[in-house]
């Protein structure tokens, strides 16, 4: 039987454009009100989904993305199983009410 390996993806819409998602471990909002992004120590990844371009990687996401030398446009699920992850992460992609952003958000849980 042959099967894509995907690890798992939360859809978070939130109903106002100035909000943001918090860290799901040290409640951290991942932006300031400007929008800039805060990392904490939990922030693996913020990829912007239209724009196909890192708002944030920490090193060891690149060294990933660079030695498993995967390409993509969008980044999934499936692209973090390629990468190596499983369950170690807590991913998410997100969309505001008034914005056309989508912005793909990942934390280290494990």
């Amino acid at each position: 039987m042959l099967f894509n390996q995907l690890a798992p993806i939360a859809q978070v819409h939130l109903p106002n454009v100035n909000q943001s998602v918090h860290c799901p471990l040290c409640k951290q909002a991942l932006e300031n009100n400007l929008q800039e992004i805060q990392p904490c120590e939990h922030l693996v990844c913020v990829y912007n989904q239209e724009e196909s371009v890192f708002t944030f990687a920490e090193a060891d996401f690149v060294q990933r993305i660079e030695n498993q030398a995967v390409a993509f446009s969008e980044l999934d699920g499936y692209v973090l199983a390629q990468l190596g992850y499983k369950d170690e992460l807590l991913a998410m992609e997100q969309t505001r009410t008034g914005s056309w952003d989508r912005q793909f958000v990942a934390y280290q849980v494990s």
